[in-house]
């Protein structure tokens, strides 16, 4: 009993430490009150569209879960004080279907699975969309048509320098995740063509 009080006094102390590191990261100020109380903060397992979530990365370590506002994104997967985290913008996510979000889920989860958050790869944001399509469609939970539903949400995205394709480009290759036949394959999907680089200034190479 005492080595079970002790295995909790030390997550408590870890959990406020990646609490304040968090809050630090995304710039946010957290109250001493909403620290102490580790229960509402990380997560092993997370309420989201609807479903009961969980994460193990490719450690076999639990990732946690934890809400936080103004991330400036709808979710993160990082590494804080050498635990796993995925953080997921509430508010963002609260405006989006309940198969969207969980599929942001995922898509975070993928990246603690595939090892991008030690080894990021131009490649990664493609590989982690791929990924958590092929988990949505083998568990049954995501059909074709939910995946061509993503579209108009996705849409405007511009794409980033991280590796997310802009929005449109983003929802032609999830969709041929899906119709890939391959549950392995997440790098190049059959039926998908990548989007032409883009033009360079005169001079610039």
């Amino acid at each position: 009993m005492l080595n079970l009080s002790m295995r909790e006094m030390r997550m408590e102390r870890t959990v406020r430490r990646v609490l304040y590191s968090l809050a630090a990261l995304c710039g946010l100020s957290l109250a001493p009150a909403a620290v102490a109380d580790t229960s509402s903060g990380l997560h092993a397992r997370i309420n989201l569209g609807g479903q009961e979530l969980t994460c193990r990365d490719f450690r076999g370590q639990t990732v946690r879960s934890i809400h936080m506002n103004d991330l400036g994104d709808v979710a993160h997967a990082r590494i804080v004080n050498r635990m796993p985290i995925i953080t997921l913008n509430k508010r963002r996510l609260d405006t989006l279907p309940d198969k969207l979000q969980v599929f942001f889920f995922h898509h975070e989860c993928a990246h603690h699975i595939l090892g991008h958050v030690f080894y990021p790869t131009q490649t990664s944001e493609n590989e982690a969309d791929c990924y958590a399509i092929k988990v949505g469609r083998r568990s049954g939970y995501l059909t074709r048509e939910d995946v061509e539903s993503f579209a108009p949400y996705i849409a405007s995205s511009r794409g980033s320098a991280f590796g997310h394709l802009p929005g449109p480009f983003r929802s032609k290759r999830l969709v041929a995740c899906f119709d890939d036949p391959s549950d392995e394959n997440i790098a190049e999907p059959a039926g998908f063509t990548p989007p032409p680089p883009p033009v360079l200034a005169e001079g610039v190479r």
